[in-house]
C-alpha cells in the first residue's frame, strides 16, 4: 500500500506541476497577446521614442563678395549654448570641497559667467527657470565654445547643451557697413544687403530623426549615411573692395580733419550705373553692431536729403542750353547781387564780375547769373526737368530706406523760389540722385539706374541674377552734355574748383557749399553742407564721384574740404588702375628718370621689396621713386599704397625697413 501511496502522490504532484506550467504558458501567452495585438500599436511608439533622436541642422549663410570674388562677409557654423533647467539636478553622491551636496545651478553660474561675460546672478536666474528650454548665449567663439565644453565635462553638470547655428563675420571690418548690413541671432537679415537679399543669404535648416543607441549614438544606417546640407547662394556686389578701402580711407581722414557731423561719398560708372564704391560717415563694425549707436548704421548716400546747393546749377544750365535760352557764350551782366521780388540774392562773395560768359557763371559759381536763367525757365519748366532728371523719385538701388527727396509744387511756386531753386535751394536730393544726375553729363545725355548687386550664383556655379546696365530715358542730347562737360572742365581747370585738380587729368566737376535746413525750418546758423561732385577722365569719363560733408567745423566750403578729397581718392584710384593721364605734365616718369640721357643724380635703383621668414615683408626706401615706381613695389607683397601728392616720394610710414603684414597701407608722400 505505501508504494501504491507513494505512486499515486508523485502523480498528483506532476499533475498540479503541470498544471502549474500550463497555466504559465498560458498567461504569458494571454500577455504576449495583450503587448503585441491589444497594446501594440502603444509599445511600438514608446520604443520608437526611445531609440530616435530629432536631429537639426542647418547649412550657413551665403557668402557676399566684392566684384572681384574678394569675400566681405562669411558664415562659420558655430556653437549655441542653451539650458534644459528640468535636468539641472545634481546626484546626491556628488558632494562639494566641504562634503554638502553641490547646488549644481550655482555652481554652473559661478564657472560659466567669467567665460561668457554674463553676470552670475542672471545665469543663476535662468538655470531655476520652469521649463525645459533657454538660450544661455547664442553663436559662441571657438574659444568660448571649447572652455564651456570642458567645464561641463570636469564638473559632470547636467542640462546644457550645444545646438549648431549660423554666424556671420564680416571680414573687413566696418568696411561697406551700411552697404552689407547686419544679420540678428535669429541668421535674418536686418540691414542692407543682408535685408534685400535675405530670403536668398539665409541659411537651410534642414529636420531629421535616426536611430541611437543608448548613448545617443547613431547606430545602422543612420551612422552610415548623413544628408549633406547644401550650400546656399552667393551674392556678388558691383563694389570694388580697393576702391572702397580707399574711399573709406579718405572719409576717415576727413572727419578726423574737419570734425564733421557726417559724410557721404559715392563712385560710380556713369556708363553702367554700377557702384563701385558707397562709404557713409559716422559708421560701425557689424561684427558688434549692437555696440554702436542706430543713427551709425544710416547709409547717408541714399538715406539723407539735403539742399545741394551749387552743385546743382549745371543741372539747371543743362535746362537753359537743352531750351536754347543760353550758350556757354552768351554774356551775362554780373552785378554781385540781384533782386527778385522782396528778396535780394547775392553772390558768395557779394561781388560782381560785369559782363561774362555763362561759362563763367558756372566756373565762378555766379549767384546772379543762375537766378537770370531760373527766371526765365519759370516753375514749370524747372519742375519738369528736375523730376525728367530722376529727382524727386527713389534711384531704384537695391538698397533698403532709400528717400526721393523734396520738390516744389510748381503751382506753389513765387518768385524767389524759382530764382533760389535755380542756384541749388528750395530742394532737397540725395547724394545718389546727385550722382545719378551728374553722370548723363558724363555719359552724353543718358539716365542710367544706378545698381549695386552684380550678380547672385547658385551652389552649382549657374548665375540665377545677373546686374546690368538699365537706361531709364535720354534726358539731353550729347551736344548739349558735351558743352557743359567743357564748362565743368574749367571749374577745375582755373575756376572755383581747382583744388580738385589732378596733374596730368582732365577733370570735369563743380563745387557746393549750402546752408543746412534747420529742424524747425529755415536754415541752421553756421552750419553748412560741403560738398563736391565731378568726374574723370573728363574727355572719356569712367568714373563719376561725390563727396558730401555735413557741418565740417573751421573751413566749411566744398572747395577747401570737398574737392581735395574728391582729388587724393581718385589720384590713388587712377595709379592703381593703371588709367593713363592725358598729359606728362607734372607726373615724371621712371623710366625717364632712368633714361641713358638723364642726369646721373636722377638715377634711381629700383627699390625691392624683401620678404621675410615669417611672410610678412621689409619695406624699402621710396625716396625719389614715382608713385608708378612705388606702386609696382608694393603690389608685389600685396601692400596697400595710400599716395599724398604728385612727382617724386620724400616721405613715407611707415619708415623704410619696417616689417609689415601682407595688406598693411603703406603712406607715401610725393612732390
Amino acid at each position: 500500500m505505501s508504494g501504491r501511496g507513494n505512486l499515486r502522490n508523485s502523480y498528483r504532484r506532476f499533475g498540479f506541476l503541470g498544471l502549474f506550467f500550463i497555466t504559465l504558458f498560458l498567461l504569458i501567452v494571454v500577455r504576449l497577446a495583450w503587448v503585441q495585438i491589444v497594446s501594440g500599436t502603444e509599445y511600438g511608439k514608446k520604443a520608437t521614442v526611445q531609440i530616435t533622436d530629432k536631429i537639426k541642422k542647418m547649412s550657413p549663410r551665403g557668402r557676399i563678395l566684392d566684384r572681384n570674388g574678394e569675400e566681405l562677409a562669411v558664415s562659420i557654423m558655430a556653437n549655441s549654448l542653451y539650458a534644459d533647467p528640468s535636468q539641472m539636478e545634481d546626484n546626491p553622491k556628488n558632494k562639494d570641497d566641504q562634503g554638502a551636496v553641490r547646488n549644481i545651478r550655482r555652481l554652473a553660474a559661478r564657472l560659466l559667467a567669467p567665460v561668457l561675460d554674463i553676470k552670475e546672478d542672471s545665469l543663476y536666474e535662468d538655470f531655476s527657470l520652469k521649463g525645459q528650454f533657454v538660450w544661455i548665449k547664442r553663436s559662441l567663439s571657438p574659444k568660448e565654445s571649447e572652455v564651456v565644453e570642458t567645464i561641463i565635462k570636469e564638473h559632470n553638470i547636467p542640462g546644457l547643451h550645444f545646438e549648431k547655428e549660423s554666424k556671420r563675420y564680416y571680414n573687413k571690418r566696418n568696411m561697406a557697413a551700411q552697404v552689407l548690413g547686419f544679420v540678428g541671432t535669429d541668421d535674418s537679415g536686418l540691414a542692407g544687403i543682408e535685408l534685400v537679399l535675405d530670403s536668398v543669404l539665409k541659411g537651410s535648416v534642414y529636420r531629421r530623426e535616426e536611430k541611437v543607441d543608448a548613448l545617443g549614438r547613431p547606430v545602422a544606417e543612420s551612422g552610415l549615411h548623413d544628408k549633406l546640407i547644401q550650400d546656399v547662394s552667393s551674392v556678388y556686389l558691383t563694389l570694388d573692395s580697393k576702391m572702397q578701402f580707399v574711399l573709406e580711407d579718405a572719409m576717415d581722414d576727413a572727419i578726423k580733419r574737419t570734425n564733421a557731423a557726417g559724410a557721404a561719398a559715392i563712385i560710380m560708372d556713369p556708363y553702367t550705373g554700377e557702384i563701385l564704391g558707397m562709404a557713409s560717415r559716422p559708421t560701425f563694425d557689424p561684427n558688434d553692431f549692437g555696440e554702436y549707436p542706430s543713427n551709425t548704421w544710416l547709409n547717408r548716400a541714399i538715406s539723407i536729403v539735403y539742399e545741394p546747393g551749387s552743385v546743382f546749377k549745371p543741372i539747371v544750365g543743362i535746362m537753359g542750353l537743352a531750351e536754347g535760352l543760353i550758350t556757354p557764350s552768351t554774356i551775362i551782366n554780373d552785378q554781385g547781387s540781384i533782386q527778385v521780388a522782396d528778396r535780394r540774392i547775392r553772390n558768395w562773395d557779394g561781388s560782381g564780375m560785369g559782363q561774362v560768359p555763362f561759362s563763367d557763371v558756372i566756373k565762378y559759381s555766379i549767384n546772379t547769373g543762375m537766378v537770370e536763367l531760373g527766371l526765365k525757365l519759370g516753375a514749370k519748366r524747372e519742375i519738369e526737368y528736375t523730376k525728367r532728371f530722376g529727382f524727386g523719385e527713389p534711384t531704384g538701388i537695391e538698397l533698403p530706406g532709400e528717400e526721393e527727396g523734396i520738390l516744389y509744387n510748381p503751382d506753389d511756386m513765387y518768385l524767389p523760389d524759382v530764382a533760389t531753386l535755380a542756384i541749388g535751394q528750395g530742394i532737397a536730393v540725395t547724394p545718389l540722385q546727385v550722382v545719378r544726375a551728374i553722370s548723363f553729363v558724363a555719359n552724353g545725355g543718358e539716365l542710367v539706374q544706378p545698381y549695386i548687386i552684380d550678380k547672385v550664383v547658385a551652389p552649382n556655379g549657374e548665375i540665377i541674377r545677373q546686374g546690368r546696365k538699365k537706361i531709364e530715358r535720354r534726358v539731353i542730347s550729347e551736344e548739349v552734355a558735351a558743352q557743359m562737360r567743357g564748362m565743368m572742365e574749367e571749374v577745375v581747370s582755373s575756376g572755383g574748383g581747382k583744388t580738385a585738380a589732378i596733374k596730368g587729368y582732365r577733370i570735369a566737376g563743380k563745387t557746393g557749399t549750402a546752408e543746412k535746413l534747420a529742424e524747425g525750418g529755415g536754415y541752421a546758423a553756421g552750419k553748412y553742407i560741403a560738398s563736391f561732385v565731378g568726374f574723370v577722365p573728363a574727355d572719356k569719363p569712367q568714373y563719376v564721384m561725390l563727396v558730401m560733408l555735413d557741418t565740417p567745423q573751421g573751413a566749411f566750403y566744398g572747395s577747401q574740404v570737398s574737392a581735395p578729397i574728391f582729388r587724393d581718392t581718385l589720384q590713388q584710384i587712377l595709379v592703381a588702375k593703371g588709367i593713363q593721364p592725358s598729359s606728362s605734365e607734372g607726373l615724371p616718369s621712371f623710366e625717364a628718370a632712368n633714361s641713358k640721357t638723364a642726369a646721373p643724380a636722377s638715377v634711381k635703383k629700383v627699390a625691392v621689396l624683401e620678404q621675410v621668414e615669417d611672410g610678412r615683408y621689409k619695406i624699402p626706401d621710396f625716396t625719389g621713386l614715382d608713385i608708378r615706381s612705388t606702386l609696382q613695389c608694393l603690389e608685389k607683397g600685396n601692400l596697400e599704397l595710400v599716395p599724398y601728392g604728385s612727382g617724386r616720394a620724400f616721405q613715407q610710414a611707415p619708415s623704410p625697413g619696417a616689417v609689415v603684414e601682407k595688406g598693411t597701407k603703406i603712406r607715401v608722400w610725393f612732390k
